[in-house]
């Protein structure tokens, strides 16, 4: 079994210096910590626990703030706490390292199990150290080619399609589509969505109108002033999130863009209709507490081994129209 001078000599640091990374205490670069917890994983090192939480569960999400993950956090508390457990939540930011980071903590202190929002495709590997170390997870949302898991998400290309094909019957011919990064199923789903509502009506594709771009609060919308000021501006927007949406209604106000009136967006919404009371949003909302909440069952059965075998939840969303869409203008369409 790997000790933590092993740990350290395998990542040509002190010993001191992998007790601060396992311990999460004291400064230590970012490459390095990489190097340690790269160390680690080769090595297949699990410190041993100052604690051993039996009780614990953890739910790692990109963002807590986004309503969405919110929601989910509520769900998977309330089933959890009904059985005993308790969650600890974990934030990773779309970031790979710190969703290493948050599994190792998950052996490292024996977590008994975990919901889990991955980053994307290349979370894979860290994952299976999960199965490894026999601690049950379910996906949230996103799927991970080649793993086979547990998993709750949304019918994504469905609802895309809906969204799209709202925009279409609207009248819209020229629609734009920004999605998450494509190592994540959820982005990819979108898009696939977005292309069968054109395909559908015999719209042709245009590489030009799709953008990738962050779905968290950081997001650069540049291309936004590009777009609707060439020759060929859209006249309606598909955006992946409310994070997007959001963004780009701010960049739209600040070019003197009216919506709908020149420019039409349709999103999908991270909460229920009493939490977007106010919301202009046409938007599908997508049942984000039963997401953590049958979630949470799942993994119930899974540490109660009642169930060895993987399930797949699929779950609808409703769209919602409201003020954010309306059939293309002659100005805007005119436009160029």
């Amino acid at each position: 079994m790997a000790t933590m001078a092993d740990v350290a000599k395998r990542a040509g640091v002190s010993i001191m210096t992998v007790s601060r990374v396992v311990n999460h205490s004291g400064y230590v670069s970012p490459s390095t910590r990489q190097r340690v917890l790269a160390a680690m994983q080769e090595l297949h090192y699990v410190p041993k626990a100052q604690s051993s939480p039996q009780d614990t569960w953890m739910l790692i999400v990109p963002d807590i703030t986004n309503p969405f993950f919110t929601f989910i956090a509520r769900g998977m508390e309330d089933v959890a706490r009904k059985h005993g457990f308790r969650v600890f939540i974990a934030n990773t930011d779309e970031d790979l390292e710190k969703e290493q980071t948050y599994v190792q903590m998950c052996m490292e202190y024996h977590v008994r199990g975990a919901l889990v929002v991955p980053v994307g495709d290349p979370s894979r590997e860290t994952l299976l150290r999960l199965s490894d170390h026999q601690i049950p997870f379910v996906l949230i949302d996103r799927d991970i080619d080649g793993l086979d898991a547990d998993v709750v998400k949304g019918d994504i290309r469905e609802t895309s399609r809906r969204l799209v094909e709202h925009l279409l019957d609207l009248g819209h011919e020229r629609i734009a589509a920004v999605v998450g990064p494509l190592h994540s199923a959820s982005s990819r789903e979108r898009l696939d969505g977005y292309r069968d509502a054109l395909a559908q009506r015999g719209m042709p594709w245009d590489d030009g109108l799709v953008f990738t771009a962050p779905m968290t609060r950081d997001m650069d919308v540049s291309f936004v002033d590009d777009l609707l000021h060439g020759p060929d501006a859209p006249t309606a927007m598909f955006l992946g999130n409310m994070f997007q949406y959001a963004h780009v209604v701010r960049r739209l106000r600040e070019l003197g863009i009216s919506i709908p009136g020149d420019v039409s967006l349709v999103s999908f919404g991270n909460t229920d209709d009493l939490a977007s009371i106010d919301s202009r949003a046409t938007a599908a909302v997508q049942p984000a507490y039963n997401y953590g909440s049958l979630g949470a069952q799942l993994l119930l059965e899974r540490v109660e081994g009642v169930r060895k075998t993987s399930t797949r939840i699929v779950l609808n969303s409703e769209i919602i129209v409201r003020d954010s869409t309306a059939p293309p203008s002659a100005r805007i369409a005119n436009r160029g």
